[in-house]
């Protein structure tokens, strides 16, 4: 590999490591501004009206003063490009920690008792694909919903209901996951990774590069040792043969 190829492709990964680096990073600290920016709240209706949006959100994700002893119709829009569930927690007044896995989720939302409400959209080949159920709470109180789907939760994708109160004014709906996570992890050892081998790269050709244009030892002030072949020695002559 030439001098210069060899600076080209040290450049280009170093080129490399930044926009993966830069990507990411926007990616990882969007995805909770988003959802904390769709945070609506709906108040006093006999409807609850939820879309799944993409970037792991529910739109609104908190919903307060919904009437108890009353019908409500729910209705789930999914407008996703993937497969997502609004899944309401039979736990009243309990936020689910942060930490929680799916199959955890799962346990709460298809365990003993059950959801509340369960509504599975399939996006997948049905784009906008529309749920509907109907709901009725007889006491105030307030719960979380969650997506049931892998990771979603993890990504953010909850929020709250309460029905004949407000919500506590120290819930959050940002996402779940505030930690820097493995994909942080995984960013930062591909970025080190590049630089170590461009490191490398460089290195290797300023060597090569070197003894190409290495300085005589007469210019340093050393005597240059003789390089001149000598002759074999000459071999004895053998004694004459007896006779």
């Amino acid at each position: 590999m030439s001098v210069r190829a060899a600076r080209r492709v040290a450049a280009a990964l170093f080129v490399a490591a930044i926009l993966v680096a830069g990507g990411a990073t926007a990616f990882y600290l969007s995805a909770p501004q988003r959802a904390a920016a769709r945070a609506v709240t709906v108040d006093s209706s006999s409807t609850l009206q939820v879309t799944a949006e993409s970037g792991f959100s529910f739109t609104p994700n908190t919903f307060q003063q919904l009437p108890v002893n009353t019908s409500i119709a729910v209705t789930f829009t999914d407008n996703d490009a993937i497969d997502h569930t609004f899944s309401i927690i039979p736990r009243q007044g309990w936020v689910i920690p942060s930490d929680y896995s799916s199959s955890q989720i799962n346990s709460l939302v298809y365990g003993a008792p059950g959801a509340l409400i369960n509504l599975n959209a399939t996006s997948v080949g049905n784009p906008g694909d529309i749920q509907t159920g109907n709901l009725t709470i007889t006491a105030p109180g307030w719960y979380e919903f969650v997506c049931t789907e892998p990771g979603h939760f993890q990504n953010g994708m909850y929020g709250f209901v309460a029905f004949g109160m407000n919500l506590p004014a120290n819930l959050t709906v940002n996402a779940a996951d505030t930690g820097p996570g493995a994909a942080v992890f995984i960013i930062v050892g591909t970025i080190v990774g590049l630089v170590v081998i461009a490191l490398v790269l460089g290195f290797v050709v300023g060597r090569r590069r070197g003894s190409t244009y290495e300085m005589p030892p007469q210019r340093l002030g050393y005597p240059e040792p003789d390089q001149t072949p000598t002759a074999p020695p000459t071999p004895p002559t053998p004694p004459p043969p007896r006779g």
